[in-house]
């Protein structure tokens, strides 16, 4: 007798984790995952991203729900949870509002729905009430799902994207990193493709996750760190651009110079915390054994996909000024 089928809703499928999750799901080859049926939520499924989407498996369905539209995704929960086997897990990714933009649209969403929530990275909660903007808008999330009686979930709490470094915009982030960060300070960080393995590693195990937080991350580097594994994984340095550039940009955007202020503060608490850099790169590894090293993701960059321009809702224009 064959088991049920599993369904997963997927909110923020079309981006760049969802779809990483939605990947690993597919190609996994565990016995464990063969009955996992994906309901990939989108705004749009006459989107080029969302039809490939729905070509990619007969084992994805994609759904029209706007999450700024609660009825819609209601809706998709509703006929989720009256398929065979009935829903058994979410995973909700909110989109980057943009440097220094308002978050309070990405709060609003993240509360009206029930997930294996992508959060971030930020060291100490004990600082969660200074926090501002989509930081202070991922903790609000995540207290008001600590809310819902009766609810298991998972927190991911991804470090900084390694697709940072790509392009133009990685050439300015290598060089306000540089001149930002203390040359001890360690960057966290993970491979986007990555973290959508790693949330699968966490249905995989849902009692064992049940009511947890998961630092997800792959390598922590120095800057000089971060060229050197460059250097041995793709050949060649680090984009960059001239130094007084990366320093005009620190002293000229606020936004940019609170998230050097924030990446020190984060690497202070972790050094003071038992769970290290080490011992989460070590934890993730027991959900996904292939995560990549900074230096594995640049030797593999070259045979992915150029990104989209705007990826990540920061354009050079925005990064230099903070003005969107």
């Amino acid at each position: 007798m064959t088991s049920p089928t599993r369904t997963v809703l997927v909110a923020g499928a079309t981006g760049k984790q969802g779809r990483a999750f939605i990947e690993a799901v597919l190609h996994s080859q565990a016995e464990s995952v063969q009955d996992i049926r994906i309901v990939a939520l989108t705004r749009n499924p006459n989107s080029p991203s969302s039809k490939e989407l729905s070509h990619a498996s007969d084992r994805v369905q994609v759904v029209r729900a706007d999450l700024d539209q609660p009825d819609t995704v209601r809706k998709a929960f509703q006929d989720a949870s009256q398929s065979e086997g009935g829903l058994w897990g979410v995973f909700v990714v909110l989109a980057f509002p943009g440097l220094g933009a308002d978050a309070t649209g990405e709060e609003r969403q993240g509360k009206a729905h029930h997930l294996i929530f992508s959060s971030v990275e930020r060291g100490d909660e004990g600082y969660d009430d200074k926090l501002t903007l989509d930081r202070l808008a991922k903790v609000q999330i995540e207290r008001h799902i600590r809310s819902l009686t009766g609810l298991r979930w998972t927190f991911l709490r991804p470090a900084f994207f390694m697709e940072n470094f790509d392009g133009t915009i990685g050439s300015i982030t290598n060089t306000v990193l540089k001149c930002g960060l203390q040359k001890t300070t360690k960057l966290q960080l993970i491979a986007a493709d990555d973290i959508g393995h790693v949330a699968l590693g966490v249905f995989q195990a849902s009692d064992e996750y049940a009511s947890k937080a998961v630092v997800v991350i792959g390598d922590a580097l120095t800057t000089q760190e971060l060229n050197e594994a460059h250097v041995r994984g793709a050949g060649k340095p680090l984009g960059s651009v001239p130094n007084f550039l990366g320093k005009a940009l620190l002293a000229a955007n606020k936004h940019t110079k609170g998230l050097i202020s924030d990446m020190e503060r984060v690497h202070n608490d972790r050094e003071a915390l038992p769970e290290s850099s080490a011992v989460l790169i070590a934890q993730c590894r027991t959900l996904y054994p292939e995560l990549q090293t900074f230096e594995v993701w640049a030797k593999n960059r070259g045979r992915k996909k150029e990104r989209k321009a705007n990826w990540n809702n920061v354009t050079i224009g925005e990064l230099a000024t903070g003005k969107r």
